[in-house]
């Protein structure tokens, strides 16, 4: 990353922490007794929910890429999806990073670059289909119910603006052979930058036109096996409502029960502030949001501002020091590593 992108990341990373402690600070006496109420089995209990949606999202990209000829085993794919999630997460930059390091650790297991482009924009897509379908669900509630202020709704609409017109354009290059000549082009040379940004001794480059057969390829067995996608869109759609309803243990941690149509709107205006650039994960427009959309419904907004917080825990923070260990775990099984350590081995020979 050059040093104007990490001063950009730096910077955002620093902004949100400061709206977070501007928003906590301005509410501190609601949040405190708030947190003094809150149960900690309806925490743990929405953090397996998070654990398990994270759980989906790796198990739809396992089916994707057993679709396109890659079976790697569900355990890799869910350690290199968390990884890269949190990747995303971390570092704000409109999913470079997270593609960058899933391209890595899937081509350092024989996955060619175009096959992990072809299996990101396929999930992508499915992805963004269903949570489109909540975020729509959740703007529908907010234009029904809130008054005054409509900077939620604002929000939300602009993150499912957002999503249709990603999805529009990843089918789109799906479908036309020209756009995706084109695009490709410029994929593989971007995705080689990303990816030797990690390590250019353990990333040779591809030729173009292996990387063009090889994407051609994943997108014909797609079109000819389009019905096993059905499991990655399972995978997907339980990915979301495991994320729905750890959202909704959170508050009824705090002592507040949220109806789906309420829980929705929540969810749209927070995963509308994700979208955010610069902010990683949204962090402190999702929380400030959050309260104050609940408090415009009519809610306690300390225990809303906790609930968001405790969200903030489970679902971002737990999953994130995981992958540390995850990441670890995954470098050190890595075929390369394993057949070092296999030779190291045998030239020692055996003990005593």
């Amino acid at each position: 990353m050059k040093s104007g992108g990490r001063v950009a990341v730096v910077l955002g990373a620093v902004f949100a922490v400061g709206l977070l402690a501007w928003v906590i600070g301005s509410n501190y006496a609601q949040v405190r007794a708030a947190a003094g109420g809150l149960s900690w089995g309806w925490a743990g209990a929405a953090l397996l929910c998070a654990l398990a949606s994270q759980t989906m999202g790796g198990l739809a990209l396992s089916a994707v890429l057993a679709l396109l000829g890659h079976p790697l085993g569900a355990p890799t794919v869910l350690g290199i999806s968390l990884v890269s999630t949190t990747a995303n997460y971390v570092v704000s930059s409109g999913g470079v990073s997270g593609f960058a390091l899933k391209a890595h650790l899937l081509h350092k297991r024989f996955v060619p670059i175009a096959t992990t482009i072809v299996a990101s924009a396929l999930t992508a897509v499915i992805l963004y289909a269903v949570l489109a379908a909540i975020l729509a669900q959740g703007l529908a509630t907010l234009a029904l119910r809130l008054q005054g202020s409509r900077a939620g709704l604002v929000e939300g609409a602009a993150g499912l603006v957002m999503l249709i017109v990603a999805a529009g354009g990843l089918i789109a290059l799906f479908l036309n052979g020209n756009l995706r000549m084109k695009a490709a082009r410029r994929l593989f040379h971007w995705t080689n930058q990303a990816a030797f940004r990690l390590s250019s001794r353990q990333i040779p480059p591809e030729s173009f036109m292996a990387f063009e057969r090889q994407m051609a390829h994943g997108l014909a067995r797609i079109r000819h096996e389009h019905g096993r996608l059905t499991l990655a869109v399972l995978y997907t759609c339980l990915d979301w409502g495991f994320a729905l309803v750890s959202l909704w243990m959170c508050f009824r941690a705090v002592g507040e029960t949220l109806p789906l149509g309420t829980l929705s709107a929540v969810f749209a205006v927070g995963q509308g502030a994700t979208l955010i650039p610069a902010l990683p994960g949204g962090l402190g427009v999702a929380e400030g949001s959050t309260a104050a959309l609940l408090a415009a419904f009519g809610y306690d907004g300390g225990r809303a501002l906790v609930a968001a917080l405790l969200y903030r825990a489970v679902y971002y923070l737990v999953p994130s020091l995981l992958s540390v260990f995850v990441l670890w775990g995954l470098k050190v099984s890595e075929p390369s590593v394993l057949n070092e350590a296999a030779a190291l081995a045998k030239e020692i020979g055996p003990c005593g």
